[in-house]
C-alpha cells in the first residue's frame, strides 16, 4: 500500500526564523556600515586636504615663492590654483583663515618661502562625523587632529 503524498503548502516554523534571522543579520550590517562609510570619507579627505597643504608647503619652499592653498566652501572644492579637487558629495566644510586670505566663501592659506605661512584652520563634517585640520602659522606645518 502506497502513502498518498503529502501536501506541502506553506513553511515550517524552523524555515521562517532561519529566514528572519537571515534578514535581521543583514539589516544590522548595512545600518551598522553606514557611519563607518562616513568615518572613513571624512579621515579620507582629512588626509587628502593636509597632503595638499604639505604639498603647498613645500611647493612654497622648493621654487622660493609663496604658494596659495584655496577652499571654497560654498563649492565644496580645495587645492592649489592649478589643481582644485572636490569634496565628497554632502561633506561641509569651514575654515579660519587671516581675513587678508579671505574672500567671499573661499579662504586660503598662503605659504611663504621660508616653511612659514598665513596660519588657519580646515573643519570637515560628514553625516556627524568630523575632523579638524591646524596650519600653524609660525612652522607652515599642517596637522590633522580627528
Amino acid at each position: 500500500m502506497k502513502r498518498p503524498a503529502r501536501s506541502s503548502a506553506g513553511f515550517t516554523l524552523a524555515e521562517l526564523l532561519v529566514v528572519i534571522g537571515i534578514i535581521g543579520l543583514v539589516l544590522a550590517g548595512t545600518l551598522s556600515a553606514k557611519p563607518k562609510a562616513a568615518a572613513t570619507r571624512v579621515a579620507v579627505t582629512a588626509r587628502s586636504v593636509t597632503a595638499t597643504l604639505q604639498l603647498a608647503r613645500a611647493q612654497a619652499m622648493s621654487s622660493n615663492a609663496e604658494t596659495l592653498f584655496r577652499i571654497d566652501v560654498e563649492k565644496g572644492r580645495f587645492g592649489l590654483p592649478n589643481s582644485m579637487h572636490n569634496l565628497p558629495r554632502g561633506m561641509a566644510a569651514a575654515v579660519v583663515v587671516a581675513e587678508t586670505e579671505r574672500s567671499g566663501d573661499t579662504g586660503g592659506i598662503r605659504f611663504y618661502p621660508d616653511g612659514q605661512s598665513s596660519g588657519g584652520e580646515i573643519a570637515l563634517t560628514l553625516e556627524g562625523r568630523s575632523a579638524r585640520i591646524a596650519v600653524n602659522w609660525l612652522t607652515g606645518e599642517p596637522r590633522l587632529i580627528q
